[in-house]
């Protein structure tokens, strides 16, 4: 394959987010700032709406209501870079909400630097009616915490705010080494969660406390709230499930293809004294690292922060290396003891869990391929390539489904609901709905189900892939659209996502030989909703791969990927 025609629907995709993104960085209306707050209206069925900080205007959007741009925070740069974000600044007169807040500060593949530090705004769509108490679905874009907007098509919210007639947010959230950040002399004064690290986290919190005290002047219901996100999203949502800091801010929440990976506090200031040194060597302060190192040790605490903060964002992500698939090789999301608890993510096999509410988790049969389809070293023949992302698909499902709703359940009454999600995958009889090779190259990859759940088509994701949603496969995919959104809305409203006109989803159970897993797949013209009795681990994956593979093939396997994004750790 040529690389342009590779990379063509990529460029096409990604300029299009730059296009978003570029519109959105345009300094939108500011009205003058207010020196006190409001107290909020009530819904009215009109795009004026009072907020706790000022009057919105939004507009009619496909049979929808739709408030773009609304600040939920301060803007994190100048002193508050690295802090925990603050309110809003109230503002006098109308603020126009017809465009995209800027998205955060990134550096895009392909495409280079876009973004602002001023970058937390939310979006909101919700059906045209006077109906008030809606339950309100927040979504939290994917990207690896590195990358995305809330902007792209992929995340627009009209399609399910009318269709399942509640209340959808969309939100933006620092990203990278803006948002996760710990350095000694950064982060040694300040409050406790100034002290954290973990301001994408932290964001998000204050997004749901801005939902929380501001929704109802939309006509949503606070007590009602889902938290959603697919990839960096998912990985967001699972911190906020463990999250102290959001107790009580939201009461379901939906996981899909996140993974459960989390850091310590020693390994988030290490990749920051890397980054440090990076910098002193980019600005032949130091001939290299080693000489970086002396210079450090010399520099004190106040000279080092004043340094830091002395960078733009951009400035600093570029000397941050990339992971194989181009985002950032920056871990976030750390066990702090304030934002997330010491126990990590082993919290969810406690009896002492933050947040315990209903929780969907799931992913796609192929979730890896897609990355597979962009790396192209080493080189792979047929049956490498399918034995390869096979059995990291496995993994990525032990590690980011199952594991977790083994602990979630082994302590907590709350109900866990699990999907594999197969549309797009080779069948037994070796066919695919999608056209030509993409069935064997890309399968239900990573990503997939997100159109299928917000009901916008193909948006960006298509796009990236090459438009695998075409007439043929229409009808099915327009069934399994529906069922997915169906059972999503159900969700929403009552914690289960179960209803008398739909096949049955079982609750995830423990026990042997039971069904655990609904799969959400379709044909070219039917619905095919099947069940998986067997759970699997991370260990049982190996295990597969050590019994079923010989050299060196298995080697190939295990070797494949290694990096902190999913590796087998050989």
């Amino acid at each position: 394959m040529q690389l342009g025609k590779l990379f063509s629907p990529i460029i096409k995709m990604l300029l299009s987010v730059k296009r978003i993104v570029s519109q959105s960085t345009k300094r939108l209306f500011e009205p003058e700032p207010s020196e006190h707050l409001y107290e909020i209206g009530m819904w009215k069925n009109d795009s004026v709406v009072q907020t706790k900080y000022g009057i919105v205007d939004g507009f009619f959007d496909k049979g929808t209501w739709c408030w773009k741009g609304i600040p939920y925070a301060a803007p994190p740069e100048g002193p508050l870079r690295w802090k925990a974000p603050l309110d809003p600044i109230p503002w006098l007169g109308i603020r126009k909400a017809k465009k995209f807040g800027s998205s955060a500060a990134q550096i895009m593949m392909f495409l280079g630097p876009d973004g602002s530090e001023d970058c937390l705004y939310l979006n909101i769509w919700r059906p045209r009616s006077s109906e008030t108490e809606l339950p309100v679905y927040l979504y939290m874009h994917g990207g690896g915490n590195s990358i995305g907007s809330s902007g792209t098509s992929s995340y627009y919210g009209n399609a399910v705010a009318e269709k399942s007639n509640l209340l959808y947010i969309s939100v933006n959230y620092r990203l990278g080494a803006m948002g996760w950040f710990i350095h000694p002399a950064v982060t040694i004064t300040g409050s406790p969660e100034d002290q954290s690290g973990n301001y994408g986290t932290l964001d998000l919190v204050k997004a749901l406390e801005w939902v929380r005290d501001n929704i109802k002047a939309f006509g949503g219901d606070p007590s009602n709230v889902t938290i959603a996100g697919e990839s960096g999203g998912a990985f967001n949502v699972l911190s906020l499930l463990a999250s102290p800091a959001a107790k009580g801010l939201f009461h379901r929440g939906v996981v899909e293809s996140g993974l459960s990976f989390i850091w310590s506090t020693e390994e988030a200031k290490s990749q920051s004294d890397n980054l440090l040194e990076a910098l002193l060597v980019k600005d032949q302060r130091a001939g290299d690292v080693e000489e970086a190192k002396q210079v450090i040790s010399k520099m004190q605490d106040d000279e080092i922060d004043e340094y830091l903060r002395s960078k733009s964002a951009f400035t600093i992500m570029k000397n941050i290396p990339t992971r194989d698939f181009g985002m950032a090789a920056w871990r976030t999301i750390f066990v702090d003891g304030t934002v997330i608890p010491e126990e990590g993510y082993d919290i969810f096999s406690s009896e002492e869990w933050a947040n315990e509410v209903p929780v969907i988790i799931g992913c796609t049969k192929d979730e890896m391929k897609l990355f597979g389809w962009f790396r192209k070293n080493p080189p792979l023949n047929t049956r490498e390539y399918d034995l390869v992302w096979r059995y990291f698909s496995m993994l990525w499902r032990a590690n980011g489904v199952d594991e977790l709703a083994i602990k979630m359940t082994s302590s907590s009454d709350a109900p866990v609901y699990v999907y594999r999600f197969d549309w797009g995958s080779v069948d037994e009889h070796g066919e695919s709905v999608l056209p030509g090779k993409k069935g064997r190259e890309l399968g239900a990859h990573h990503a997939a189900e997100i159109p299928f759940f917000l009901g916008m088509g193909g948006g960006d994701i298509a796009l990236l892939t090459g438009n695998t949603h075409n007439k043929r496969n229409k009808p099915g995919r327009e069934k399994l659209t529906d069922l997915c959104m169906s059972y999503l809305a159900n969700f929403a409203r009552t914690g289960n996502p179960n209803h008398d006109d739909l096949p049955h989803w079982p609750v995830w159970d423990n026990t042997e030989g039971v069904d655990k897993v609904v799969v959400l797949d379709a044909g070219i013209d039917d619905l095919r909703i099947s069940y998986l009795k067997e759970k699997i681990t991370t260990k049982d994956v190996v295990n597969l791969v050590n019994t079923e593979l010989e050299e060196p093939e298995r080697g190939l396997v295990l070797t494949m990927i290694d990096d902190d994004f999913l590796s087998f750790g050989q």
